[in-house]
């Protein structure tokens, strides 16, 4: 049996859920999957390579995000004869987001290794900050009319440009099919969690490459359990059909409205920081530091797009 390595995020375990749900692929490979990241205290970081570089040994198949610091091109040197090895982007956007800032998390609300709100939106805690009143900040950011006040366009475009860019010379086209299903298909869940369709079509692209059979039916989606509502006014902007003003997200354990995450976002917001503005770590401009221990290093090293 041929073996398989899929060196990624949290996003490889659900590839190697799909790939695994194929009879065909079962039947030829052995799939591992290497979590390219670890959590030290809350916080994530690169994991070491010394697990990828005693698999990459002895694999016939590698699927990797490519991290500066775990220099590929010298581990897939160390590959076996006849080997394949398959770049592959890491798939984030901040197309239903656009006023979120996905450098800084703020990790409102724990729940276990990750946190109910991950990231903060920018807009939303300038209004808790400048009105200092929980109500008035609510009733704001629910009349807000966010394409009027930011160039959500100009998000938009750099989104797909950051995932053209990704996959530059690589099997896959996530930036042409996002544009071409956003509004008709929930694409993300979260910045950094896609969802199914998006799964299937990078698994069916990686089947195709190894010669099988395409997925059809795949109907659980492991990521759906974890979301970000979308601003109504974005529905509206980019006519989105998938969702409306009415629709329920699925936190974790619970489901809100619109307006219900928002309340609580307060809640949890000014608990944590009061009625100031959040620490801001990272700048807002493309980052290119190479440290280890920071989630800069981490997500930079994917090939993160500037927010």
């Amino acid at each position: 049996m041929k073996k398989i390595v899929l060196s990624q995020t949290c996003q490889g375990s659900v590839l190697r859920q799909l790939l695994l749900s194929s009879p065909e692929f079962r039947r030829e490979f052995e799939c591992t999957f290497i979590q390219n990241f670890e959590l030290k205290e809350g916080k994530p970081g690169l994991a070491p390579r010394t697990a990828l570089e005693q698999a990459i040994e002895r694999c016939d198949v590698l699927i990797y995000h490519d991290i500066a610091h775990y220099d590929f091109p010298a581990l897939l040197a160390r590959m076996p004869s006849g080997s394949m090895a398959i770049k592959i982007p890491y798939i984030t956007s901040t197309i239903y987001w656009p006023t979120y800032d996905s450098y800084n998390l703020i990790s409102l609300l724990p729940a276990g290794d990750t946190s109910r709100i991950p990231w903060p939106c920018k807009t939303l805690c300038e209004l808790i900050v400048s009105l200092g009143d929980k109500a008035k900040a609510l009733d704001a950011y629910m009349n807000l009319d966010i394409p009027a006040a930011v160039r959500v366009d100009d998000v938009y475009t750099k989104q797909i440009a950051y995932l053209a860019k990704a996959e530059r010379d690589s099997i896959f086209d996530i930036a042409g099919f996002t544009n071409k299903h956003f509004r008709s298909v929930q694409l993300f869940h979260l910045i950094n969690h896609p969802s199914l369709p998006v799964f299937v079509e990078v698994a069916n692209a990686i089947l195709a490459k190894l010669g099988l059979p395409l997925l059809k039916n795949v109907r659980e989606d492991p990521f759906s359990t974890h979301q970000i509502p979308v601003h109504p006014s974005i529905i509206s902007h980019y006519g989105l059909s998938w969702c409306d003003a009415g629709t329920t997200y699925r936190i974790i354990d619970k489901s809100f409205s619109f307006e219900e995450y928002v309340d609580l976002y307060i809640d949890a917001y000014v608990e944590k920081y009061g009625y100031a503005m959040y620490p801001k770590r990272y700048p807002k401009r493309r980052l290119l530091g190479k440290s280890l221990r920071t989630v800069k290093t981490f997500f930079s090293s994917l090939g993160k797009r500037p927010a």
